[in-house]
């Protein structure tokens, strides 16, 4: 018994974790993407925005919501074109947390670059995507293709999802 406890304890971390993650976020969505699916809401204890340098700046329970991810984080810096129309991307500092559908992940910095969609994730990066957990020094995710790449000590623990169509086959005796 006693070698299997470590394995459980690492499984229950592993599930802990993903509810811990996906615990961080008020149920819901906020009522702008009911009307508006493309829309984007941010809430933040507090808000600044100048256009002289094209950012914006949320500090303070920032909560990034659309229809695909929730993003929270302490606080968010927002890149504008030199228009000020478009966000070229963001940059969420201080326990960042992400939430998509299928996986969860968390650093101590998110960077989204918006025109190749990906994120890069630094700082004690971990995503647990279904139930398999991924660690490294730089992870990034590109939301198109659905591809990550892990750069620097890679760590990836799968887990094999046990296939309900197929019947077990009994052990044979010796």
């Amino acid at each position: 018994m006693k070698p299997l406890l470590p394995f459980f304890a690492c499984l229950i971390l592993v599930v802990s974790s993903a509810t811990e993650l996906r615990a961080q976020f008020p149920e819901g969505k906020p009522p702008e993407l009911q009307s508006h699916p493309d829309a984007t809401v941010v809430t933040s204890n507090t808000f600044r925005l100048d256009m002289n340098i094209h950012q914006g700046f949320f500090n303070g329970n920032v909560i990034m919501v659309t229809n695909s991810l929730r993003l929270r984080s302490n606080e968010m810096t927002v890149f504008f074109d030199e228009t000020g129309s478009q966000v070229k991307r963001m940059i969420a500092r201080g326990d960042a947390v992400l939430e998509q559908p299928k996986r969860t992940g968390k650093s101590s910095q998110m960077e989204y670059i918006v025109a190749e969609n990906k994120l890069i994730m630094t700082g004690n990066p971990e995503v647990i995507d279904d139930q398999n957990h991924v660690t490294g020094t730089v992870i990034t995710l590109f939301r198109d293709t659905d591809q990550m790449q892990v750069d620097g000590h890679s760590k990836v623990v799968l887990y094999q999802a046990e296939n309900p169509s197929q019947p077990q086959q009994p052990a044979q005796k010796r």
